[in-house]
């Protein structure tokens, strides 16, 4: 019997589409079509979801670039794309790279040893680790660390193989933030890449020798080194960073980490606090890979009751201590400041991914959230919200910076929270209020990726610190980039010609902002399989609008000039139909067979995370 020929639209599901019978023409009512839960895509064998808040998801929801593209060559398109990831130009790591995850032959004591570069080497990586990485301070104790660096170059045999390790990764982690600042350690880009896998290939070397699934002294904290370098050093989001931090987290959890310390009063204080302060990074580290992939957090908050940690400087702290003492205010800088700052913010953010990702919640839990996100914003101090560069140009950049990236998050959660009503264009004045926060949060979170860009070039004021601008923040980027094509592909032709000046004003504003993306998306076309896929979308929803709306001015006036629509004075207030950012109804026409669907680029996404689960190494 011949083999059934499937296309990927036949293989890629959701549940929006399970409801319709192709062989009728009947809908179900409004009230019962359920939002989309998602992309379930079965091919080769394998089984690949993505959920409803992933931006690839939003993409595929976007039934008029769907059209749009449909006359395209679609077994074309397949094919340079399987050959494309097949011949590994993008995504495919080395063929010597090796994964902790995966099977490798572990060298023995005396090899690692070997390959421990001269001590000036190691010295110059391990400063530049402590005073250029911002969660060092989270993961390792300096003093501390600094006394048992000192005891290992003494006896280098006696140290153990795990404390071997979590060097390697102090080191990995150099070399990346090195690479960021390419020329001015006197390396060449080849010479700066290689250091940095040997570093990284020896820290799972260590792993494996130490056996990390039965965790002992130091086995966390070079764990959580060793993915935090995985999670930065690619541009690309990589589900087997997902898979890491599962185990990573499972290990914290074995260790009890997920415990507050107070339990257990024979724990001193500088170790009760280091548990807390890891505890805190594996729970973000959780937070934003599990969004980045559109899938469940490992971490169940009802399961933990460990604190955040003290707002102290680490020579707050020693193992002399007996008592913890009292914590700093907040208006003194810190390292841990920013974290705990932000802690709050992510809490509630992951509480809300909690409870809309399973399904759409109801408006009574949406109300109470929105209240819970309101009160953490309102709790920041007023020092650490976010205040346009023009009125900060004196400040420190890396303050700037933790401020911009403290207003994407918040921005991140009123999409989580919203983005179901925001999708569905359902009629209503809440869902009205849904749509309008959306755009505006996704307006502000694309003008912060505008000022990065601008202000981490040379002459920027963060050219400085450009290596602190996290990659993983492409994912925030690509959210709120899909989520205006949404709204811009979503207006009917008839509407456009019919619109107020301050509706057109407001879509003049989305399109210019997605003109901007798509200029920033292109200058990583050539090293992001992501970037490629959100120029080719943005291209397409843009073209649609070419003849409707005229081509906005790039340029800026000056350096400093903002966009208008990044709303600066209330995070999460009503939305004012007099401010420049004018959002009506003609971005959601709603008729009784408005319905989302649709499944934009299957082909993509069902080659690109079958073919990438092959391919990744972590």
């Amino acid at each position: 019997m011949a083999q059934a020929s499937y296309r990927p639209s036949d293989i890629v599901a959701s549940p929006s589409e399970a409801l319709k019978d192709p062989r009728s023409s009947t809908h179900l009512p409004d009230d019962e079509v359920i939002d989309n839960m998602g992309k379930l895509s079965l091919a080769d064998d394998h089984a690949v979801y993505i959920g409803s808040s992933h931006w690839i998801t939003i993409l595929e929801d976007i039934q008029r670039l769907k059209d749009d593209l449909s006359d395209q060559d679609t077994e074309s398109t397949t094919s340079q794309v399987r050959t494309s990831l097949d011949e590994g130009l993008m995504n495919k790591p080395p063929a010597t790279r090796i994964s902790l995850l995966a099977s490798a032959t572990c060298h023995s004591r005396e090899q690692i040893l070997a390959m421990v570069p001269p001590r000036k080497v190691v010295d110059r990586h391990v400063s530049h680790f402590f005073n250029t990485f911002d969660f060092a301070t989270l993961i390792l104790h300096r003093s501390k660390f600094l006394e048992e660096y000192a005891g290992f170059w003494k006896d280098p045999s006696a140290a153990p193989i795990m404390w071997i390790g979590l060097l390697f990764s102090v080191m990995s982690m150099s070399a990346f933030l090195q690479q960021q600042d390419i020329g001015s350690f006197g390396l060449s880009a080849v010479e700066s890449q290689n250091m940095l896998e040997t570093y990284r290939t020896l820290t799972i070397h260590c792993l494996v020798a130490g056996d990390y699934l039965r965790p002992g002294k130091h086995t966390i904290e070079t764990l959580t080194l060793h993915f935090a370098l995985d999670q930065n050093a690619t541009l690309d989001t990589s589900i087997g960073n997902w898979a890491l931090i599962g185990v990573v987290v499972r290990i914290a959890l074995r260790m009890g980490l997920h415990r507050d310390p107070s339990h257990w009063p024979n724990i001193r204080p500088l170790q009760a606090e280091l548990r807390r302060r890891i505890w805190i990074t594996l729970y973000h580290m959780d937070f934003f890979t599990s969004t980045q992939v559109g899938l469940p957090r490992i971490i169940k908050d009802s399961q933990c009751d460990t604190r955040p940690p003290i707002h102290l400087f680490d020579d707050d702290l020693s193992f002399e201590n007996n008592e913890i003492p009292p914590a700093r205010p907040l208006t003194e800088s810190t390292p841990l400041l920013h974290i705990i700052q932000r802690d709050t913010i992510i809490k509630v953010a992951a509480e809300i991914y909690d409870a809309t990702e399973a399904g759409p919640p109801s408006s009574a839990t949406i109300d109470a959230l929105d209240a819970k996100l309101q009160a953490a914003v309102d709790a920041i101090p007023p020092h650490f919200k976010y205040r346009s560069l023009e009125t900060s140009l004196a400040e420190n950049p890396v303050m700037i910076l933790h401020r911009m990236i403290l207003d994407i998050l918040i921005n991140k959660a009123v999409y989580l929270l919203h983005r179901r009503s925001f999708v569905r264009g359902s009629v209503g004045e809440a869902n009205t209020e849904s749509n309008d926060r959306c755009i505006t949060a996704a307006l502000a979170i694309l003008e912060h990726q505008r000022r990065m860009s601008e202000e981490t070039e040379p002459g920027g004021l963060m050219f400085g610190i450009r290596w602190k601008v996290a990659s993983s923040l492409n994912h925030e980027f690509l959210q709120a980039a899909m989520m205006l094509c949404f709204a811009l592909t979503r207006t009917k032709d008839a509407n456009v010609g019919t619109s107020s000046v301050g509706a057109l004003h407001g879509r003049n504003n989305t399109f210019e902002a997605l003109t901007i993306a798509k200029r920033l998306w292109e200058k990583n076309a050539d090293r992001s399989t992501e970037a490629q896929r959100a120029v080719k979308a943005l291209s397409a929803a843009l073209g649609q609008d070419l003849r409707k709306i005229s081509t906005p001015d790039l340029t800026t006036s000056d350096g400093l000039g903002q966009m208008p629509g990044l709303v600066t004075e209330s995070y999460l207030g009503s939305f004012d139909y007099e401010q420049d950012i004018t959002v009506e109804s003609c971005f959601f026409p709603v008729s009784d067979d408005a319905e989302v669907f649709g499944s934009f680029l299957e082909d993509f996404v069902t080659i690109d995370m079958v073919q990438n689960e092959g391919t990744e190494s972590t």
